[in-house]
């Protein structure tokens, strides 16, 4: 039996190397890139500010129902999106200390669950319980360190786009 030809997929292939490029100026430009989520960050919040006003006001006008804590939600969103635009420096420190505290939490969460992967073995769970506790070290680093957290988030978001370039131009051949 033989196979379909397949055709060279150019779309992807030039999408593989937008996306290598990208990787490579998240890491040569890491302050810019920051910025760059917090701007995106920021106007995303904005946007679903603005939603959830067009969704509280739908909730009244078609149910009858009034809609006070998703306006008030709404207003937050609002400000907090345009903090983030307006003074990008908040913004940063707030995103780098969002990701140190939700990788402590973690951390914690899977030092608490360990002892469910007893059941699978004792050294499974030696290993489980040791990589919480590296985890939790790494987070209590980050946490009282922002510019590592910062450098951490710029090294994710340049690996992301270099394994999804990679991945997209293999895929295209």
């Amino acid at each position: 039996m033989s196979e379909p030809k397949r055709r060279f997929d150019w779309f992807g292939f030039i999408i593989g190397l937008i996306a290598l490029y990208a990787g490579y100026l998240v890491l040569w430009y890491p302050l810019k890139s920051l910025s760059t989520i917090v701007v995106i960050f920021g106007v995303f919040i904005i946007l679903r500010g603005v939603y959830q006003l067009w969704f509280g006001s739908q909730m009244t006008k078609f149910l009858g129902v009034r809609s006070g804590w998703t306006i008030f939600s709404a207003i937050v969103n609002i400000i907090i999106g345009i903090i983030f635009v307006a003074h990008i420096n908040v913004g940063v420190v707030f995103i780098v200390y969002m990701f140190a505290i939700w990788f402590l939490l973690d951390a914690i969460f899977q030092l608490f669950t360990a002892r469910f992967y007893q059941f699978f073995g004792k050294k499974y769970y030696i290993v489980i319980v040791i990589l919480g506790c590296l985890n939790l070290l790494f987070a209590v680093i980050l946490l009282f360190n922002p510019i590592l957290a910062g450098g951490f988030i710029v090294f994710m978001l340049a690996f992301f786009f270099f394994a999804t370039g990679l991945s997209e131009i293999v895929e295209a051949f």
